[in-house]
């Protein structure tokens, strides 16, 4: 992948990142008390129900229904398989710089490791005896969601950082298929809806599709090209200099931060509507 592309996609994550830590992901956490034994009614366990809504997603359908329901033990035990996770990828990359030695941008390794590391923050709930406690149930309800929003920012991380090339480079097939696996094994442990990863897919392909613009092109309509961004109305010349235009398949053409600011609303052209994605 060519740097702009690059560029655009990182541009995109760092306001949905963002956004993340602000109010775009919603999570309305319930608990339950379930039996562990039908015959034996002291015997039973809390179950963390977690609604998750992101305020772009405009969608109501049932299909479209986010809910993670989870124990403290299932998010406590795929916490301690997400760090092992992350060792071994960081030691598997080392390795491969070591036998790599004419390899010399690291960053992207350590971009991608910060990442992820992210969601191995200290504020995770600890174990309890009596974790049946209201105070210790009340606690857990508060934190676990906080842990979640983490590997769901992890998640769309990943997404995006899976399409650097050098990640994938001849040399590092091993640290590539980890990589890989610690993708998958985040959305299976997420749940996240089909719908969701489509809404994911036609978002990074309408960011992908965006092309760089230059005064010399054609544009979509007879018109001469005019230093406006319909979405902002600047038309400062001296303006455009810094800031990046782009057009899209439709021959629309924005300002590059517009329009990815617009794409994490409706990944649709601004002026017709149309699909920006392929």
């Amino acid at each position: 992948m060519d740097e702009p592309h690059f560029r655009r996609l990182l541009k995109l994550q760092t306001r949905r990142r963002e956004a993340l830590i602000g109010n775009e992901l919603k999570i309305r956490t319930k608990t339950s008390h379930v039996l562990a034994l039908e015959d034996n009614s002291s015997a039973w366990f809390t179950v963390y129900y977690m609604h998750i809504h992101r305020a772009s997603n405009n969608r109501h359908r049932d299909d479209d229904q986010w809910v993670l329901r989870k124990r403290y033990s299932e998010l406590e035990t795929f916490r301690r398989l997400f760090c092992k996770r992350i060792e071994d990828w960081e030691n598997t990359v080392h390795r491969e710089f070591t036998r790599n030695a004419a390899t010399r941008n690291q960053q992207i390794f350590a971009v991608v490791s910060n990442a992820m590391r992210r969601a191995l923050s200290p504020s995770f709930p600890k174990k309890h005896i009596r974790s049946d406690k209201p105070a210790v149930v009340r606690g857990r309800a508060v934190r676990l969601p906080d842990f979640v929003r983490k590997l769901v920012m992890v998640y769309t991380d990943l997404a995006i950082f899976k399409r650097n090339s050098q990640l994938q480079a001849g040399g590092f097939a091993s640290s590539w298929a980890q990589l890989c696996t610690i993708f998958l094994e985040l959305e299976a442990f997420l749940e996240i809806p089909q719908p969701q990863k489509d809404a994911e897919i036609q978002l990074l392909s309408a960011v992908l599709a965006l092309k760089d613009f230059t005064e010399g092109e054609s544009a979509r309509d007879e018109d001469a090209y005019e230093q406006v961004c319909p979405i902002c109305l600047n038309g400062d010349p001296s303006t455009e200099k810094v800031r990046p235009v782009v057009s899209l398949p439709c021959g629309h053409r924005f300002h590059e931060d517009c329009v990815i600011d617009w794409f994490s609303t409706s990944p649709t052209c601004p002026l017709c509507r149309q699909n920006s994605h392929s």
